[in-house]
């Protein structure tokens, strides 16, 4: 009898899961429930939730490949749609970087090519679009799934279910000209005052704040300078409200495949969890400390810390930028960063600092409550300003509608607040008085609980509220297997990105995806399975390279 498998989400994480489950020997059947229309881009690059101009923060070649690559797939499209996707066949390259959208269609087109494939392999693959998932409640053998569809509420049972749903954010006005969620971005839209607050400085806010320019002016580029010019009547305004009043930098390059850290490596980690979980924070930035010291000394003395610790480090590394102007460090930064890809050179702090967090996704599993809370408010934000970078293209747009008038940063620091006054949005203790007629909420993604997903008769069969922390005697691997009551089915694995993100905070990125849905496959296949590092994604292809310290 053939074996009957859920997977809940369509997205790339669930499409890498399909990638490697349809390897196995003949004989599944896969059930894919997704609950909107397309299956294959999620949230992050549907048509439905973004505009064309918004550029994804991946580079082509940091995609892993399903059945192809991003640019063999590119490469492979008539020039009338190349033409519709905005796209010169002769600027396909490795290193470019796309629309969103752009990579919506890749993973939608090279979905519908996995379930060609494994129906070839033997398998049965049968794809629910609009059937959006409401419970999913374990049996003793087996699992019912409940879905709501147009034509009312569906129930299934199968052996074994993958949770993949992605980004769970408000996609609905709450109240006219307040927005929770920038997502849809094509639905942003502002009042006759043409003004409008944004909360947060990083992508999604600078996605947010190109989006209103979009919709509102236009953008042109002349000699490689690129300009805005409004079409509104009233003027425009748009602020990014930023506790430190920080911009994200440009992307920089760096020599791939990525070199492994010789002194913070996976080997020492290994080596300081066997020690239990006591101290394992300290021991960790002890090493890190090591490496950074070794790579780039003259980065590791203009930081000047008596006592590396996470706090000593978060200040200092942020410290050294807020004594800047904020647009005049973003253009000399931009300048930076061009220069150093035309010359293939790497800044190597930022090299070490992109490849340690992926040492520290390693370790964070198994931190005490206390040093996992000081991770977060210290490390993280760190770590996310070091790789996180953004388009060369996007930061020039976004220079562009700051010399236009258009754009603001208004810093917040510890005091600043958002108040309602009648109607209109204001901030207290900070900025200059200015008032806001839209506010739209652009801090991302936050970690939920298996209860905040909205499947209550899991949660409540769940004996975990923290089901991916792990101590010295778990398993080295882990295919994020939730653990339910004794007595109830156990095949149940999730990898949905806002109940990872409490212990994988770097999750976000698509080389995550391929390593969450490798690890998960091996699990419901019962091969040995793959260490998942929770890496944001960032890798690129070996290339001769200029380290500059």
């Amino acid at each position: 009898m053939s074996r009957k498998i859920a997977i809940i989400g369509s997205g790339p994480t669930a499409t890498y899961t399909l990638k490697y489950m349809i390897g196995a020997e003949p004989g599944l059947e896969i059930l894919i429930f997704e609950a909107g229309r397309r299956a294959g881009p999620g949230m992050p690059y549907s048509r439905r939730f973004n505009t064309p101009q918004v550029l994804a923060n991946i580079a082509s070649i940091e995609i892993p490949p399903l059945t192809r690559t991003l640019v063999d797939w590119l490469g492979s499209l008539s020039d009338n749609r190349l033409e519709t996707l905005g796209i010169d066949r002769p600027e396909i390259a490795d290193r470019a970087f796309y629309p969103r959208v752009v990579l919506g269609d890749y993973f939608a087109a090279e979905f519908s090519a996995l379930c060609r494939d494994a129906v070839g392999r033997g398998h049965r693959v049968t794809v629910l679009t609009e059937h959006r998932v409401a419970d999913i409640v374990p049996r003793r053998t087996g699992f019912q799934i409940v879905a709501d569809t147009a034509a009312g509420r569906k129930r299934c049972r199968v052996d074994a279910v993958v949770v993949a749903t992605g980004h769970r954010q408000k996609t609905t006005q709450e109240a006219p000209y307040l927005y929770r969620s920038p997502y849809p971005l094509k639905t942003l839209a502002l009042g006759e005052e043409r003004s409008a607050a944004i909360v947060g400085s990083s992508l999604s806010a600078i996605d947010a704040a190109l989006t209103l320019a979009a919709r509102y002016g236009y953008f042109d580029t002349c000699n490689g300078r690129v300009t805005y010019t409004t079409l509104s009547e009233r003027s425009l305004r748009i602020a990014l409200l930023s506790r430190k009043g920080l911009l994200p930098e440009a992307d920089f390059y760096y020599p791939i495949p990525e070199e492994p850290l010789d002194i913070f490596s996976e080997a020492a980690i290994e080596a300081l969890i066997a020690k239990g979980k006591t101290g394992l924070l300290s021991r960790a930035m002890r090493l890190f400390r090591a490496q950074l010291l070794q790579d780039d000394p003259a980065f590791f003395a203009e930081l000047g810390i008596k006592r590396f610790t996470p706090e000593g480090l978060n200040r200092a590394y942020f410290g050294r930028r807020e004594q800047s102007d904020l647009f005049t460090a973003t253009i000399a930064n931009l300048a930076e960063a061009r220069r150093n890809h035309r010359a293939r050179r790497t800044v190597m702090w930022r090299y070490t600092l992109m490849r340690a967090h992926e040492m520290f996704s390693l370790v964070l599993p198994y931190l005490a409550d206390r040093d996992l809370r000081r991770f977060h408010d210290t490390l993280k934000p760190v770590f996310a300003d070091a790789y996180g970078c953004v388009p060369h293209a996007s930061i020039a747009r976004l220079l562009a509608i700051r010399r236009s008038g258009v754009l603001s940063v208004v810093v917040l620091g510890e005091r600043g607040r958002l108040v309602r006054r009648d109607g209109r949005f204001a901030i207290d203790g900070a900025g200059d008085g200015e008032t806001y007629e839209t506010l739209i909420d652009a801090r991302g993604q936050q970690a939920m609980t298996l209860h905040d997903l909205g499947f209550a008769s899991l949660a409540d069969a769940s004996d975990e509220s923290d089901p991916f922390r792990k101590n010295r005697r778990s398993r080295s691997v882990d295919d994020f297997r939730l653990h339910l009551r004794p007595g109830l089915a156990q095949q149940i694995f999730c990898v949905s990105l806002p109940l990872l993100l409490k212990r994988h905070p770097f999750a976000q990125g698509l080389v995550s995806s391929e390593n969450f849905g490798k690890a998960v496959a091996a699990g419901l296949l019962g091969t040995r399975p793959i260490r998942a590092l929770g890496a944001s994604g960032r890798s690129k292809m070996a290339q001769e390279t200029r380290l500059a310290g």
